[in-house]
């Protein structure tokens, strides 16, 4: 005699997937700060390397799920996976060179600015209206980058490295909505990482980058790319239970528990234009997802 089936599971109100997110936003909070804390180890360490780790165990990790089968994470091959592949690459590289020359809550913050790229992009790439008050938020964010990424005595180049992480994450996740149609998450997610690990393999060995010799370092970067692992796993799965607008307006907290970790661990605290810059940002992030939904 069989069991008889189970009730069916009732559907999550957000309250779980928005925790998912938060939990997620930690995981990526720490990748920073592992980040921030190879490079204090080792002073030498280029952003390319960096990279490397984090994207390289991210795949050896997907690699692993899929128990070596990698016919599970090559999907159809359509252009779109390859773009989203290329701009990650970008995104990634742009992002650790902020870190490297940043504060990891400054370099969070700029690379976040991607929901207001997407905003601004998605009429001309995806043919998807976007809605006055969205474009209010977005002239509101810009307000924010501005305070933020205005020269105060420190290093313009990292703040534009932030800027572009922004753009190209912006650009990754376009294309994630044309690829999303005919593969799985993790197979978008290995795209991203393989195409981050070939680019970042081909640049040290072009331009002869050492590698970290710092086992403290080593170790760190490690962390970095576990860390990345986690906090990609735990987003995908927040989409997969929640409603879209609560469980983006949760990611919006990532940069500020970024902020808190770097403030705690690092010392690194923002001035007090940076930090009006900050509240802005962090404020239309999270106004953001709900003035985006559909009318009724």
């Amino acid at each position: 005699m069989t069991a008889p089936p189970a009730p069916p599971r009732p559907p999550d109100p957000g309250g779980r997937a928005v925790g998912l997110m938060l939990l997620s936003c930690v995981f990526f909070a720490l990748m920073a700060l592992s980040v921030a804390e190879a490079h204090r180890a080792d002073p030498a360490l280029d952003t390319v390397v960096a990279s490397l780790f984090r994207s390289g165990v991210n795949l050896l990790v997907l690699v692993l799920m899929v128990r070596g089968d990698l016919r599970g994470l090559w999907g159809d091959g359509r252009p779109s996976l390859w773009l989203r592949g290329l701009a990650g690459a970008v995104s990634l590289l742009s992002y650790f060179a902020a870190l490297a020359h940043l504060g990891i809550g400054e370099a969070a913050f700029l690379n976040q600015t991607s929901a207001f790229w997407v905003a601004a992009l998605a009429p001309l790439v995806l043919g998807e209206p976007t809605r006055r008050l969205v474009w209010l938020a977005v002239l509101g964010s810009l307000g924010g980058l501005l305070l933020l990424v205005e020269p105060r005595g420190g290093d313009l180049v990292g703040r534009l490295a932030g800027v572009g992480s922004g753009l190209a994450a912006a650009t990754a996740y376009l294309s994630v909505r044309r690829a999303s149609a005919s593969n799985p998450p993790a197979t978008i997610v290995a795209w991203f990482t393989g195409t981050a690990t070939l680019v970042c393999l081909a640049w040290i060995l072009v331009a002869r980058l050492p590698l970290p010799t710092s086992p403290w370092a080593i170790a760190a970067l490690v962390g970095s790319g576990l860390f990345a692992t986690w906090g990609q796993l735990l987003m995908t799965r927040a989409y997969q239970l929640g409603p879209a607008a609560p469980v983006a307006a949760a990611g919006a907290a990532g940069p500020l528990v970024t902020t808190l970790l770097g403030a705690v661990f690092l010392d690194q605290l923002p001035d007090a234009r940076a930090a009006a810059g900050m509240a802005v940002l962090l404020v239309t992030a999270v106004l953001l997802p709900f003035l985006g939904g559909r009318r009724r």
